[in-house]
């Protein structure tokens, strides 16, 4: 419990992010252009908050850029195949 209250305003933001992004992509379902752009910027949002979260607090490491990096493109390949297959 401890651990969760020390980060909560990181995975807050974090929410917030996921939040952003889910607004804007059923928001727009009629725009499947600026739907690609919201799964863009919402992959780089995830991975810029990755990097400064444990740049923070938990050191800085290539294999959990590398991580953060592969995540965000497997789900802008996910939600951009399904933006675009419809």
């Amino acid at each position: 419990m401890k651990h969760t209250l020390k980060y909560l305003s990181h995975h807050m933001s974090l929410i917030g992010i996921a939040a952003l992004g889910l607004w804007g992509i059923v928001g727009f379902s009629y725009d499947p252009a600026f739907q690609s752009a919201v799964v863009l910027a919402l992959s780089v949002a995830f991975v810029w908050w990755g990097i400064v979260h444990h740049w923070l607090h938990e050191g800085m490491r290539f294999q959990i850029i590398f991580e953060y990096v592969a995540v965000a493109v497997l789900g802008a390949v996910v939600l951009l195949s399904i933006i675009w297959s419809r």
